[in-house]
Order: C-alpha cells, then sequence, then structure tokens
C-alpha cells in the first residue's frame, strides 16, 4: 500500500509506530514527506538489508508486540478458564458412594 503523509501522522499519533524509534531512522525527514528505504540511517551505515517499505516495516513490529501481548495473556486466561469451566477435572471426589444405585431412590429398602 502507498502511504501518505497523512497515514505516518495518524499511525505516529495512536503509537502504531514508536516516534522515538521513527526519529533515529529518520532524523532529517520532514513530517509532509514520507520517507523511503534509502533515506533510513541504518541503510545509509549499511545495517540494513534494504529494499522494504518503512512504514509497514514500523507497523510489523507492533503487530509483532501485539501479538506478543495477546499470546502472553492468553496462556494465564486459558488456566484460568479450565478451572472455572472443568471443575471436576482437578480430582474433585464424588458425593455418591461408589458401589450405589443412583438409578432409583434406596433409603426405603
Amino acid at each position: 500500500m502507498k502511504y501518505t503523509s497523512r497515514h505516518v501522522k495518524k499511525f505516529l499519533e495512536e503509537g502504531k509506530i514508536d516516534p522515538e524509534l521513527w526519529k533515529i531512522h529518520f532524523p532529517h525527514v520532514l513530517p509532509s514527506h514520507v520517507p523511503e528505504c534509502s533515506e533510513c540511517e541504518d541503510k545509509k551505515n549499511d545495517l540494513c538489508q534494504g529494499g522494504k517499505n518503512p512504514v509497514d516495516y514500523f507497523l510489523g513490529i507492533y503487530a509483532e508486540s501485539e501479538a506478543a501481548k495477546i499470546s502472553d495473556n492468553d496462556r494465564k486466561a486459558r488456566k484460568d478458564k479450565s478451572k472455572k469451566f472443568f471443575p471436576d477435572a482437578k480430582g474433585k471426589k464424588s458425593k455418591v458412594p461408589a458401589g450405589a444405585n443412583i438409578s432409583f431412590d434406596q433409603s426405603k429398602m
């Protein structure tokens, strides 16, 4: 997707792109300009392979961090859910004796 300066500004305001990291990679880029990969400081210093859309790259970093947060929350929630929905799974004893026939009332025998 081709991004405009409005897209970049919106992503920076929403926190989808880390503003500090953006400033480190693109210190001389004006807010009205969407940078290209060749303008990145890492590319200029040969620390990056290049050939990527910088906005997509930064949005990918955000998506990975959100996925990690969600997976951490799911692990804890799953354990709580299993106790809630399957209370007998932890080995609770039943209140009926093992040899009793519960199909009819045995108290009047």
